[in-house]
């Protein structure tokens, strides 16, 4: 009796190779974009200069969806999306005078957040305008929790960066950690 052919010819050990070199290259790029978005944050938006031009978000909420963070709001001036609803890349920083945004692609202005009531949600907890849900397992964060989380951010990737092997990435990381969070 012949051996039976295989089933999946070309799976297996081969293909999760191939899948773990994909993986491992999006989490590259995801933690180089991180290292220059958190490089601008510690340098600050350029208030005076090109940054002047940045896009502004308005009636913004941050959302917090799993491990990602990022404002949703009314946009305008964005260079991709022009005049619309967005929700922006991951939220990498807000200054402290709550004026500007960095996400992973570009700085933001902030305009006025929105302001929900919660009172209804949930009458016997203090919720105090913020923690509703948003979309599909989101629910929407205030500053101060948001600030917390952004402060986690950059020792978060550096381990990741560790894990994966991407030891020159984990010491930027780090030393980019011992520094953060921005003091502007």
């Amino acid at each position: 009796m012949s051996p039976r052919p295989e089933a999946c010819p070309g799976r297996g050990r081969s293909l999760y190779g191939k899948m773990n070199n994909i993986h491992d290259h999006l989490y590259y790029e995801l933690l180089m974009r991180s290292v220059t978005a958190f490089r601008a944050a510690l340098a600050g938006p350029d208030t005076d200069g090109a940054e002047h031009d940045t896009p502004t978000i308005d009636d913004y909420l941050i959302v917090l969806r799993g491990e990602k963070m990022n404002l949703h709001g009314w946009a305008t001036g964005h260079p991709k999306l022009g005049d619309a609803y967005i929700q922006t890349s991951l939220l990498i920083h807000v200054t402290q005078d709550e004026k500007w945004a960095r996400t992973l692609s570009r700085w933001y202005r902030l305009e006025s957040p929105r302001h929900l009531d919660t009172s209804q949600l949930s009458p016997d907890a203090d919720l105090a305008g913020y923690c509703i849900p948003v979309g599909l397992g989101g629910f929407s964060a205030p500053l101060h929790l948001a600030r917390r989380l952004m402060e986690l951010r950059p020792s978060d990737l550096c381990r990741i960066a560790s894990e994966k092997g991407f030891d020159e990435v984990s010491k930027t990381l780090n030393d980019i950690a011992k520094i953060w969070p921005p003091k502007v």
